[in-house]
């Protein structure tokens, strides 16, 4: 399941109808770097058949199936606090570190 509070709604609508986008959104797990937590993002992309969809007002939400039974619920919320302002993603579950936690399995920066 996919929930977005009002005003997440709001604010994201906005953004995509300012930049003229389709309002279809995915939450998705970007690939994190050396030792990284893994935290849910979102971008603009149609739904496929691998994914859940659900229609919230005008905007479309999906997520992939399989990672929708790693982070159970999942909710988009947006933080406005002045500077530190954003969407935020919120699992249900925790998610497992990546799988390079820790230094040496990606660059050599550490």
């Amino acid at each position: 399941m996919i929930s977005i509070t009002p005003l997440a709604q709001e604010k994201l609508s906005a953004f995509l109808a300012e930049n003229q986008t389709k309002p279809q959104v995915r939450v998705f797990l970007p690939l994190a770097g050396c030792g990284g937590d893994n935290q849910l993002s979102l971008t603009v992309d149609e739904p496929n058949e691998n994914d859940f969809s659900v229609k919230s007002g005008e905007l479309t939400l999906s997520i992939d199936k399989k990672l929708q039974e790693m982070t159970g619920s999942v909710t988009i919320d947006f933080k406005d606090d002045g500077f530190d302002s954003g969407f935020v993603v919120d699992p249900e579950k925790i998610l497992p570190p990546s799988e390079s936690d820790g230094c040496g399995g990606c660059c050599d920066c550490c």
